[in-house]
């Protein structure tokens, strides 16, 4: 019988072995190619290029002021999260842990964080702080505490300002924000905010509390999306303060800005929220309902596929509108990998993501796409560039590793 110390010993061994980067070099049926080789390399470029430019966030000039924008910047270091449980480099891990301690002293007194652009938008904080729900494990636990103490102090306070609606829809934000004071609130309930925050952020309270008003929170909040859902699997973008309302009839440019403008956009951010909730929230009953609401989003996501691999449709939209909707797209690739792995291995699925990856390997493509480390050009004024490589990243994860991105 071993003795003690030699168990301790084992027991170390295989927790580290477990633990290790190392263990996520097995190859994935969602690679495009052999082996992933170019899948892989391709992400480790795209972590290198986000080191070497964008450690502090993503500088947008905007009137002539250099801003940056947090869900951007979120995306980007939960790319180098999972690029440090992939390939092991450190530097991932430590460049998103240095800006993690940035946004933990941006939030301000009010317990919410500019967006970096001049609102506050519940959208955008929930695609930050999932940057606090992949680093958990990986830093040490005066982080974490501080961590699930920001989040606790958000929540609290959509609470109290009444941005959590009766029918499970979240509010959108705040139209403006002055040293810290902010002012304009907007309580109208927003599809991407019910998803990223709802969805998301309320799902991980729950995971990190167990307190079963936190995952409630989250299953209403995605009810409510489902509800609004047409026949044929099209979300709509929901968001009546900036012109696209479902109570709003016969108006076309409403009509066009809730169903067709960015239908592909709110896909992924949902889906999104959609797995998060379904891995994490411990309640059978409830992920057996939307994992059937979710069907008839798939089935129009794969039929509607582009043929080069991609989302979307042309736009006629000026300026950085006009790729609004398909630089949003990335995170498609992960609702259909957690469809594929926890729902239905719907073979259509497998091909759809390797279709993705293969767009994304190819360099016309990727940089056409505007993946900035494709060399793409920065479009000023514009976030879309950075939007589309931060997002690149998130995707790449899960098609490397399925489910990287949602271990928490």
């Amino acid at each position: 019988m071993l003795n003690t110390s030699i168990r301790g010993l084992l027991i170390a061994f295989l927790l580290a072995l477990i633990l290790s980067p190392a263990r996520a070099q097995a190859q994935s049926a969602f690679c495009s190619d052999p082996g992933c080789k170019a899948t892989r390399q391709t992400f480790r470029e795209l972590c290198d290029y986000i080191v070497a430019n964008k450690g502090s966030g993503p500088s947008i000039i905007r009137k002539g002021k250099t801003i940056n924008a947090i869900f951007i910047a979120g995306y980007y270091m939960r790319t180098l999260v999972a690029g440090y449980e992939i390939l092991g480099d450190q530097r991932y891990l430590d460049t998103a842990i240095a800006y993690g301690d940035t946004l933990l002293k941006d939030q301000m007194p009010s317990g919410y964080w500019a967006t970096g652009y001049g609102p506050v938008y519940f959208a955008d904080t929930g695609s930050a702080l999932g940057l606090f729900i992949v680093l958990y494990k990986h830093v040490d636990r005066e982080r974490q505490k501080r961590y699930l103490d920001s989040v606790q102090r958000y929540v609290d306070s959509l609470e109290k300002d009444g941005m959590l609606l009766p029918n499970g829809a979240l509010g959108v934000g705040w139209e403006h924000t002055e040293d810290g004071k902010l002012n304009g609130p907007i309580p109208d309930k927003y599809t991407i905010s019910s998803a990223l925050t709802g969805g998301e952020i309320f799902t991980w309270m729950y995971y990190m509390t167990k307190k079963d008003q936190y995952r409630r929170m989250a299953y209403n909040s995605l009810r409510w999306i489902f509800t609004t859902m047409r026949k044929d699997g099209v979300i709509p973008y929901v968001l009546a303060a900036y012109g696209s309302s479902l109570e709003k009839h016969g108006d076309p440019r409403n009509d066009y800005q809730l169903w067709d403008e960015l239908p592909y956009l709110t896909a992924a951010y949902v889906g999104e929220g959609l797995l998060s909730f379904d891995i994490h929230s411990d309640q059978a009953a409830w992920n057996a309902e939307l994992r059937k609401d979710a069907k008839p989003m798939v089935e129009w996501l794969l039929s509607t596929q582009n043929a080069n691999g991609s989302w979307s449709h042309p736009s006629h939209e000026p300026g950085c509108r006009a790729v609004f909707d398909l630089t949003r797209t990335p995170g498609i690739a992960n609702t259909l990998i957690w469809y594929y792995n926890h729902v239905d291995k719907d073979p259509r699925v497998l091909s759809a993501v390797k279709k993705f990856d293969q767009f994304l390997l190819n360099p016309e493509e990727a940089k056409e796409f505007g993946q900035l480390n494709q060399g793409a050009a920065f479009i000023q004024g514009c976030n879309d560039r950075d939007t589309a490589t931060s997002l690149t990243g998130y995707a790449f994860s899960d098609i490397l590793v399925p489910g990287i991105s949602s271990r928490w």
